[in-house]
């Protein structure tokens, strides 16, 4: 008959131990609800910073070291809970079966996460390098931080590093955080305008004006999935101004993205461009974007300038088709431009469509 002996002496000390784990993962979530409220207090100190002026030093202090403190205990808490839940998982085969030895169910606790940055260390050490003259390791580390920390703790880095950090310091980690992922730079330039960073937020937006236009539709989806649609308008708005063939591709980029509001949006803003470069647009862009364009034209420009962009197009018909198809949609309300074209000897009336031979008996 089999000894049961050390399985019967095991269990005694495995529920011990598992009221043990119960009673620190109390005191550990009793700890991380705590260190959650003091975080939330410090953000609406912060946030509630007269006329939404830079944070205190000391606030941002606070705040990176709250969150540390909850993220540990977050950390600790799973572990905790891993090895409660296989504990108990253990007692219970072991009522079930006394006779078998320990079961197969116990896994080792999972490896513990990375600790949190030192953001105080960081930004003492990148102060230290710029007083020592070594700018370009400083910047190194800028960019290492950019690439590696989570958007929260690069807001709270930038903002220390206003507060004690050397001059144009902050500026430069935002504006390397537009390196990272869509969604990642986004979500840090969310975060420094809730830490009322002002400044060093539009420096990071105006580095998304260099994305190229490839990226650009993933990042015009990340602005919106923040819900930053003002933003993704504006920057919308600047790309209206681009030379034309970066304009040209970047609406060939939204449409074949299905992002056809945007294509549109895109095009508004270029009408405003002179007619010359305009006239180049429109050969440019696809044919399917040339006509959206000139329907924008036609509706939008004045009708003295109509007609030089008309004259322009006078060699290409079927743009010169598209801009007076526009017109003749709606003749009533263009017919200022309708005459203008006659007075420049520039036809109003759509070409006859050629007839086929055989379609006469």
């Amino acid at each position: 008959m089999r000894s049961t002996e050390g399985s019967t002496g095991q269990q005694p000390e495995d529920e011990l131990g598992a009221a043990e784990l119960r009673a620190e993962l109390d005191e550990l979530l009793r700890a991380s609800r705590y260190a959650s409220q003091r975080e939330r207090r410090l953000n609406e100190a912060i946030r509630a910073a007269p006329g939404r002026r830079r944070p205190d030093g000391d606030l941002l202090r606070q705040l990176a070291q709250v969150r540390t403190l909850r993220a540990g205990l977050g950390a600790r808490c799973l572990r905790l809970s891993d090895e409660l839940e296989a504990l108990e998982i253990r007692l219970r085969r072991r009522q079930a079966s006394p006779e078998e030895p320990a079961p197969q169910a116990w896994q080792a606790p999972p490896p513990p996460p990375p600790a949190r940055p030192d953001l105080g260390g960081l930004t003492e050490r990148i102060t230290a390098l710029h007083r020592g003259g070594s700018v370009p390791e400083a910047e190194e580390l800028l960019n290492r931080a950019a690439a590696h920390l989570e958007p929260a703790d690069t807001a709270l880095l930038v903002g220390m590093l206003a507060q004690r950090g050397p001059t144009g310091a902050s500026l430069h980690l935002a504006g390397c955080s537009a390196r990272s992922a869509p969604d990642h730079a986004v979500a840090v330039l969310a975060e420094l305008r809730e830490l009322g960073l002002g400044e060093e937020a539009a420096e990071l937006f105006h580095a998304f004006w260099a994305y190229p236009a490839a990226a650009v539709p993933d990042l015009l989806a990340a602005l919106e999935r923040a819900g930053l649609h003002a933003d993704g308008a504006t920057l919308l708005w600047e790309w209206g101004s681009a030379p034309t063939a970066e304009l040209t591709a970047l609406a060939a980029c939204l449409q074949q993205c299905g992002r056809s509001g945007d294509v549109r949006t895109l095009l508004r803003q270029a009408a405003g461009r002179p007619t010359a470069d305009l006239a180049d647009l429109v050969v440019e862009l696809p044919a399917a974007l040339a006509a959206l364009l000139l329907t924008e034209l036609a509706a939008l420009r004045p009708p003295a300038e109509v007609v030089r962009l008309a004259a322009a197009l006078a060699d290409a018909p079927d743009l010169y088709g598209h801009l007076l198809g526009a017109l003749l949609a709606d003749g009533g309300r263009h017919r200022t431009t309708l005459a203008a074209l006659r007075t420049a000897g520039l036809p109003t009336a759509p070409p006859a469509t050629p007839r086929s031979r055989w379609g006469r008996r």
